[in-house]
């Protein structure tokens, strides 16, 4: 049987200067970040994800005197069987300071950059993919990953992206499926190389789209291109796509939410793959 720390073993952080709670305050910057290729998971919910993916977590630090403690004790009980990662307990101050969240549940950990790289994919003819292009805002990026989860698409690949994986409003918009989901990041080149190279076919999404969604093939195959919001999709996806579709719009905005899009067009794959079954 495992043993697991008791709380009178676990080191203390009580002071803001202490050069563990500076590193990971300095980590909610992405420069520092892709520094030292770490990055913060924080709640329960996605540190559960992240210990059911078998991310490397390196050190967790937890405030059992935040109000919401009760909710990150299961999870907090798994860190402690594992003694390859460093446990600290913060002082309420210093773990205030630590926060992303207004209303932190008390639980933190730092964990290591994984590699997401194109080749270490698994890809099948049948598989559907989601390729997310050029996205600037963590919340969509996040919400696409729980749309993915959702509907049981088998990987997202993230092309030329402004905001970074491991961004925590990404992390927290994905409730931690950005580690249970099979993903990718690389420049829109090497992501359409990448897909032509495994024979799916390059469906992008657009409001120039010359076909209605419903009226394509999604559930098998293929990889749904969306583009952000700003600036939609890049050139290279124009000439490369097999079908360009849209989503029909009777409203007076040009286009959608692009993570709505994604949602409506990952679901629709979902329902083809639903009925072929």
């Amino acid at each position: 049987m495992t043993q697991s720390r008791s709380s009178s073993e676990t080191p203390r952080l009580t002071s803001h200067r202490n050069s563990l709670v500076r590193q990971t305050r300095e980590l909610k910057k992405r420069r520092f970040r892709n520094e030292q290729q770490l990055f913060r998971i924080e709640g329960y919910r996605e540190i559960d994800q992240a210990l059911n993916a078998g991310i490397d977590i390196e050190y967790a630090i937890y405030c059992d005197s935040m109000s919401r403690f009760s909710l990150c004790e299961s999870t907090l009980n798994r860190i402690r069987t594992k003694k390859e990662i460093a446990l600290y307990a913060a002082s309420s101050g210093v773990f205030a300071n630590l926060s992303q969240w207004q209303n932190p549940d008390g639980l933190l950990v730092v964990a290591k950059q994984r590699s997401e790289a194109l080749e270490a994919l698994d890809v099948r003819a049948s598989d559907v993919f989601l390729v997310v292009d050029g996205f600037e805002k963590p919340g969509n990026l996040g919400s696409i990953f729980r749309s993915a989860d959702a509907t049981g698409c088998n990987g997202v690949l993230i092309s030329d992206p402004i905001v970074d994986l491991f961004n925590p409003n990404v992390i927290r918009a994905s409730l931690g499926t950005v580690f249970t989901t099979p993903c990718a990041v690389a420049d829109c080149t090497r992501v359409i190389q990448w897909l032509r190279n495994n024979r799916l076919r390059i469906v992008c999404s657009s409001p120039e789209g010359d076909r209605n969604y419903l009226d394509v093939s999604l559930g098998s195959g293929c990889a749904i291109v969306i583009g952000s919001e700003r600036g939609g999709l890049d050139e290279p996806w124009f000439e490369s796509c097999d079908d360009l579709i849209k989503l029909p719009n009777e409203g007076f905005a040009d286009s959608i939410n692009a993570a709505m899009a994604a949602n409506v067009l990952l679901f629709e794959s979902y329902r083809q793959r639903l009925k072929n079954v």
